[in-house]
Parts: structure tokens; C-alpha cells; sequence
């Protein structure tokens, strides 16, 4: 059975406390996709805590991280430096490393898990906490190639400040991969808007160009030697 979080009244992207349920998940009875009625974010109410161990799950899983490994390797052959957030048991650096074989693995989670992690090999360094806290963002900045984010706005209450975060701790001209779940919701700017909304927006306000087509649900961006 997964674990859910709380339910939320706001919605993570804009802060908006104007959400409406749009789809019921019929399985379990308990996890709605909410939708703002303001930036039209879509996003799951509540959230999952943790992945389900399904076998099936965890075979798709697995497809994804290869499959997001691959794009990340024609457009980064050779970093030397990775940090994987909410790694939980860095299944994603263990994947990776076929691809990446001489690439500095690190993880990050909120959980003890990562350091079990550590302790099987999978990452090089372990660190527990959040990206956004204020100890790691400083120890981190600008200290790495590459870093990931696999569903992780979705998770967090503050997606703007995870997305900045990450940006932080990444050096100018590395990249950045974000996966999302639901590509084609999550992100959809408000009828009406004149200027282009959501993640693509996000990272080009942060100094990043985007390298991905716009219906991507792997969004993979440069952070611009300009950038801070």
C-alpha cells in the first residue's frame, strides 16, 4: 500500500487556495489529482510519501532511469560530478553508473535512507536534509556537473525554491534533468497569459536554456556560463 502525505488547500506552484479535484484514483480511494483554478498546476492530493514496491512499479522505474540516463549522455558525455535529489536508495546513480562509469555520485534525501546508500556503494557522498536548507545550499554551491531532480516538484511544498535550489548548487554551463510525472498538466500556463508559464519559464528566468521539446516530461536544461 503507498504512503500519502497530507492533504493540502494551496496549491505548491502559485500558492493559490483556489483548487479543484479533477480525478479520483480509484485503487486505493484516496489520492485525487487537484487542479488551480488560478496556473492551472496539476498535481496529486496528497502526495505519494514513497514509491510503491510493485514489481511492475519498480521495472518502470527502472526503464525511466535508463532512459533519462541515455538522453542525459548525448548531452553530457563526461561530467565529472552528479548530485541525484530525494535519492532515497539511489536507485537512479546505481542505473546511471552504466552510463557514467568515471562520474562522482552523490545523493540527497530528506530520509536515512541515503546513507544506507552510501554505506552499499551507490553514491559517494551522502547527505540528509533538503536542497533548500540553508546549510546544504551553502556546503553545495556551484559544486556540481549534473544535477537531478526525478519527481521531486511534486513533492516538495515550494517548487520554485527546489527548482532555484538546484540551479544553486549547479555550476555554470552544467545541467540540470528534471522528470515529471504528468508533463502535459503540471505546468500549463493560465488562459490568457501573454508570456510563456511554468518550468520552461522558471529556467529561463534562472539563466538556464532549455534543450528539450516543450511536451517533454524529461526536461533537460544548461545552466548559461552568465549565470550566478
Amino acid at each position: 500500500m503507498p504512503r500519502y502525505g497530507p492533504h493540502r488547500e494551496d496549491c505548491p506552484w502559485c500558492g493559490s487556495r483556489r483548487l479543484r479535484a479533477r480525478l479520483r484514483r480509484a485503487a486505493h480511494g484516496r489520492s485525487v489529482l487537484a487542479r488551480c483554478r488560478d496556473c492551472r498546476h496539476t498535481f496529486r492530493d496528497p502526495s505519494l510519501t514513497s514509491a510503491t514496491e510493485r514489481p511492475s512499479v519498480l521495472a518502470g522505474e527502472r526503464l525511466r532511469y535508463r532512459l533519462a540516463a541515455r538522453a542525459m549522455l548525448a548531452r553530457c558525455p563526461e561530467p565529472e560530478s552528479w548530485l541525484d535529489v530525494g535519492t532515497a536508495d539511489a536507485d537512479f546513480p546505481r542505473t546511471a553508473r552504466a552510463y557514467f562509469p568515471y562520474t562522482s555520485f552523490d545523493g540527497l534525501d530528506p530520509t536515512h535512507r541515503v546513507l544506507r546508500a552510501r554505506a552499499a556503494e551507490r553514491v559517494e557522498e551522502a547527505f540528509v536534509g533538503r536542497l533548500t536548507d540553508p546549510h546544504i545550499a551553502a556546503r553545495l554551491r556551484a559544486r556540481y556537473d549534473v544535477v537531478s531532480l526525478f519527481q521531486q516538484l511534486e513533492r516538495v511544498p515550494d517548487p520554485r525554491a527546489e527548482l532555484r535550489a538546484a540551479l544553486h548548487v549547479l555550476r555554470p554551463g552544467g545541467h540540470l534533468l528534471v522528470d515529471v510525472a504528468e508533463a502535459r498538466r503540471l505546468f500549463v500556463p493560465p488562459p490568457g497569459t501573454p508570456h510563456p508559464a511554468g518550468l520552461r519559464a522558471e529556467l529561463a528566468a534562472g539563466g538556464c536554456t532549455v534543450l528539450t521539446g516543450a511536451r517533454a516530461h524529461r526536461v533537460i536544461a544548461r545552466k548559461d556560463a552568465s549565470a550566478p
